[in-house]
């Protein structure tokens, strides 16, 4: 049978083999959320949920940055692999491991120490401060292996292989579910018990995701492994250059919409209640989207390092159309059936409160999912080439800053739901129109090389 990869045979079944593990292991991901947060809620009640819940968008800034660098890493490791230069390969991936072991011990050394102070900063409540404080200096003694495991998979899909960190993930979600029972179930270590299970696992995956490593990239017994110091000025610099700019979108992205759901919360329960229906609802839309931009992010760097310049310009086309194409299918069903799908989250008496506003949301955001698919997608192609500073601009200006001006000046005027929603909608349609033009800059540079 003829392989299909990223840089030769068919683009479609190329792209189509890559994206369904990513996919794939999004869902996993969601699941082990959601048993995690269903272990904790049955045996240590709503104290524990809310012990955990009024603390988890403290791990969300390091992490988010941290994958952001790994980003930048796998852009440059993806056109060394597309190059066939694996001699530079293999030096930027080394140095891709030290960033990764040196930041994820400050993360976690700095988030112990100023666990108390990040609390006070929250409010967290005094019946559960104690709880919370446990779970995070757990969480983050731990997290380097949050850090080391997103690099190194990262590095794994920077050289085509998508397929191994799912199969890591699974094993990961096993680990985590079994010691929640464990821990939490059966030794009654509350939530302190669920973050060791967390990072338990964690750990798990960073053994066996450096193990497959060591195996993809032929290292001997005899040589130093892949987590040990390695420095390249070159590499790093460039690691930073490509890294720094999506760091700063991850981090900043969260604050956006955080003050975007500050402005819902004003809006009253019921439309509280049924904006947090639709999120869940548009959970798989974000999904899909998301997962196609790292997909054509490391496209278009190995097809760029392989000098195949003309099969960027028809890859990007074709991961954008499928992106669009599913994203479309998905729309139609939210538009048609939200507001029948509202009882799977509350009980029939306050379903039929929230169905019609549910319903009401969803059909004014369907049609225009699609921009936000657009956007996505030739936002990590954009970045593909090599260029993060300027999606990054793009990102925050047509999608950040235009909901934070919304909020601050438009939703004043209108104090509506509908308002809200509105400036969702603009931001997509902003963003996705900015982003065809950019890939369009963007893709004549390409192809002038």
């Amino acid at each position: 049978m003829k392989e299909h990869t990223l840089t030769s045979g068919s683009i479609s079944k190329g792209l189509l083999y890559f994206v369904l593990p990513i996919i794939a292991g999004s869902l996993v991901q969601q699941l082990y959320v959601t048993v995690d947060a269903i272990v904790v809620g049955q045996f240590t009640g709503q104290l524990g949920l809310a012990a955990i819940d009024s603390v988890h968008t403290l791990f969300k800034f390091p992490i988010n940055f941290m994958n952001g660098l790994a980003s930048g890493a796998t852009i440059l490791i993806s056109r060394c692999f597309g190059s066939g230069d694996e001699k530079e390969m293999h030096c930027s991936i080394r140095t891709a491991c030290t960033v990764a072991v040196l930041l994820g011990i400050v993360c976690s050394i700095g988030g112990v120490l100023l666990t108390p102070g990040m609390l006070n900063l929250l409010a967290v409540p005094a019946e559960v401060y104690g709880r919370s404080a446990a779970y995070t200096r757990i969480y983050f003694a731990g997290i380097w292996s949050m850090v080391l495991y997103n690099m190194a998979a990262g590095v794994l899909r920077a050289n085509g292989d998508s397929k191994r960190p799912l199969y890591v993930l699974l094993c990961c979600t096993v680990v985590n579910i079994v010691g929640d029972l464990l821990l939490v179930g059966v030794l009654h270590l509350g939530v302190s018990g669920a973050a060791l299970a967390t990072v338990a696992s964690q750990i798990v995956s960073v053994v066996i995701t450096f193990g497959m490593l060591r195996k993809k990239l032929h290292v001997e017994k005899g040589e130093k492994p892949l987590w040990w110091p390695h420095f390249c000025a070159e590499h790093m610099s460039q690691m930073l250059r490509l890294g720094m700019p999506l760091a700063l979108q991850s981090m900043l992205f969260p604050i956006a919409n955080t003050i975007v759901q500050a402005g819902v919360n004003t809006m009253g329960t019921s439309q509280i209640a049924a904006w947090g229906i639709c999120d869940k609802l548009n959970m798989i839309i974000w999904l899909m989207s998301d997962s196609m931009g790292p997909v054509l992010t490391t496209f278009t760097a190995q097809n760029l390092g392989a000098k195949n310049h003309h099969r960027i310009k028809a890859g990007v086309a074709a991961g954008t159309m499928m992106s669009v194409g599913v994203v479309a299918l998905i729309s139609v069903v939210l538009f048609v059936g939200a507001g029948f799908l509202t009882p799977w989250f509350v009980s029939a008496k306050d379903a039929s409160v929230l169905a019609p506003l549910v319903s009401t949301y969803a059909r004014m955001m369907a049609p225009f999912f699609i921009f936000y698919a657009i956007a996505e997608a030739l936002s990590g192609a954009c970045c593909g080439t090599g260029d993060t500073l300027k999606p990054m601009m793009t990102t925050l200006a047509f999608i950040c800053m235009l909901r934070v001006l919304g909020i601050l000046f438009v939703l004043p005027s209108y104090e509506s739901m509908e308002c809200i929603v509105g400036i969702y909608i603009a931001s997509w349609i902003a963003a996705g129109v900015a982003f065809l033009v950019l890939w369009g800059w963007d893709l004549r540079k390409v192809l002038k090389k």
